[in-house]
């Protein structure tokens, strides 16, 4: 009687301890705000801006802008106005405003109504890429963290807001020994991840 009240004690403990693992080993976190009054079904056209990079990766800016531009068209949605087009009127309104290329910008109510007006869209997307690292997080793997946020352009109110942080390790892995997930893929889950808290 004992062995067995002994194997189960043990049983036990070693089912808890994968769960704590198991927990303990998620890597997403994401914080999400919709606009209460937001009525999405007028929304046919977006526009994506370019995404402000506060990390150490030159390039993190442009890969999660065009990792989002491709999952928003794939789910046919909205239709997303061609990148180069973007770039284009946004250049000739920060001309207009004498503001130097290259430099941060804020975009006023004003601004996101002349963008909307010129591509004909009734939102924007823009963000900013918090963190995109190898070897970040809590465990020491890779980590792509992005904010994402929608506006609507005749009123300039925010309608939706995500924040999401994809880590390519966990503790479970580390214990494995299974290979951390790459930022490519970080990055297209934390996308899908953030979409997928809008539609």
């Amino acid at each position: 009687m004992y062995n067995v009240f002994k194997k189960v004690k043990i049983k036990s403990i070693v089912q808890l301890f994968l769960i704590i693992i198991v927990i303990s080993g998620c890597s997403r976190a994401t914080i999400r705000y919709i606009n209460p009054a937001a009525n999405f079904s007028y929304i046919k056209k977006v526009a994506v801006l370019p995404f402000n990079n506060l990390s150490d990766d030159r390039y993190a800016g442009e890969r999660v802008r065009n990792t989002l531009v491709v999952d928003l068209m794939s789910r046919g949605v909205f239709d997303v106005v061609e990148q180069g087009e973007v770039t284009r009127v946004l250049g000739a309104i920060f001309r207009e405003a004498g503001v130097e290329e290259g430099r941060a910008v804020q975009v006023d109510s004003e601004t996101i109504k002349m963008i909307g007006e010129k591509l004909g869209v009734q939102a924007i997307i823009l963000g900013s890429v918090d963190e995109y690292s190898a070897g970040g997080g809590y465990v020491g793997g890779n980590i792509v963290s992005v904010a994402i946020r929608m506006l609507d352009t005749s009123s300039g109110i925010i309608l939706w807001q995500v924040k999401t942080t994809e880590t390519g390790r966990s503790v479970w892995r580390k214990m494995v020994g299974i290979e951390e997930v790459d930022r490519s893929e970080l990055t297209r889950k934390a996308v899908k991840n953030a979409i997928d808290t809008l539609l």
